[in-house]
């Protein structure tokens, strides 16, 4: 793996909800979005991860880490998060090599269009993404 072919993402998130999300249902949401994407890298066996790392947290005091440092396991779950919430902060870090920016952008994207679209399917939903400093901050009010 050369440094020549790493590829960095990172996506700061906030997502605000009419009325509270379960805790478990979030989990599994972001646990899906983590194991799509090393769906993806397997596809192609030239694609490498460094590693996936997502961290959410609803107020500052608490935190969930979904963290896939190998791509042949399943994402790990550390931390904890209050029973449900209306509003959650996450940022998503990803690593990995031998595949164009465009590629896992564009992947990434696409789940977080997806996480997007089952809020919707129970809320109207507004999400709106923007660039700041290199990072994509997306925020999702529904």
């Amino acid at each position: 793996m050369s440094e020549q072919n790493s590829v960095i993402l990172n996506r700061n998130i906030i997502l605000t909800f009419p009325k509270p999300v379960q805790k478990d249902d979030f989990i599994s949401k972001i646990k899906e979005l983590a194991n799509n994407i090393i769906a993806f890298l397997k596809g192609n066996e030239k694609k490498q991860l460094g590693h996936l790392k997502i961290i959410a947290t609803t107020n500052g005091e608490d935190y969930i880490q979904v963290s896939v440092l190998d791509i042949n396991e399943n994402p790990k779950i550390e931390g904890f998060l209050k029973k449900s919430f209306e509003k959650i902060k996450a940022t998503l870090n990803i690593i990995v090599f031998d595949v164009k920016k465009e590629e896992i952008d564009s992947k990434l994207t696409e789940e977080l269009n997806k996480l997007k679209s089952f809020y919707a399917s129970i809320w109207v939903s507004n999400f709106k993404i923007s660039n700041y400093n290199n990072y994509k901050l997306i925020y999702c009010s529904i």
